[in-house]
């Protein structure tokens, strides 16, 4: 596919502001917080890259610099294409006392234990996220430990959860998810793994442990929330039946 460039430009125009819900084909990860302070939590909107627009538009839709959408985005330059998915920053806040750090794990450990494929091998990575589809149960690694599990609704058919390694690209504190047949208002809690497919809060059923998305991880808000606060961008997701 070819994709038509658009250059910088500081010239003024309109543009029509669109929802989105595809993955970005490829981004950068920013590394993850080193800092002992409890970081500030930066909220994103994602937005379509529509005919006309360039980053200077764009910055002035949402108020926020060029230079801000293009750390975001990991732009080394300031060319953008009709239909680029684009993490634009709109909030910077300190988090709330009860969400600095992800709840700590029980001292006692966790039992359950993931239905791994013949041949698997666990990434080399100090935290990293397990999605098992045979058993619609996550679980969440940090340090050769399972530190969390939550069951989960993947994708019901024809909507299948993709299987494979993925990374973290995004992350969405709250956003309206829309599709054929469904717009679900005030989704909390997202993280983009594999293109359009994230895993997110679930307020509209309460049947985890079944495939019920459109190809998203479904859990808990409760869930998704611990999840949120504890991967950071460019977390290893894998998924596997």
């Amino acid at each position: 596919m070819k994709f038509r460039v658009l250059f910088l430009s500081l010239f003024v125009g309109l543009i029509v502001p669109a929802i989105m819900l595809a993955g970005m084909p490829l981004t950068a990860f920013a590394a993850p917080e080193t800092s002992n302070a409890a970081p500030q939590q930066v909220e994103y909107k994602i937005y379509v890259v529509k005919e006309g627009d360039t980053l200077g538009i764009i910055a002035r839709k949402f108020n926020v610099t060029i230079a801000a959408i293009k750390k975001a985005n990991n732009l080394g330059g300031g060319a953008i294409y009709v239909g680029q998915k684009l993490r634009i920053p709109v909030k910077s806040t300190k988090p709330q006392d009860n969400e600095q750090q992800p709840q700590q794990p029980s001292a006692s450990p966790i039992k359950k234990r993931p239905n791994r494929p013949a041949g698997f091998r666990p990434p080399n990575a100090r935290k990293w996220i397990e999605v098992d589809l045979s058993q619609q149960r996550l679980y969440a690694h940090e340090n050769g430990q399972i530190v969390f599990t939550t069951l989960i609704s993947s994708g019901r058919s024809p909507y299948h959860t993709p299987i494979g390694r993925f990374r973290v690209w995004a992350k969405v504190r709250r956003q309206t998810m829309s599709g054929p047949g469904y717009r679900l208002p005030n989704v909390q809690w997202v993280m983009y793994f594999a293109g359009e497919n994230a895993i997110h809060g679930t307020y509209w059923h309460n049947n985890f442990g079944h495939p019920m998305s459109h190809g998203c991880v479904n859990a808990t808000n409760k869930a998704a929330r611990w999840l949120y606060n504890w991967a950071p961008y460019g977390t290893i997701v894998v998924v596997h039946r």
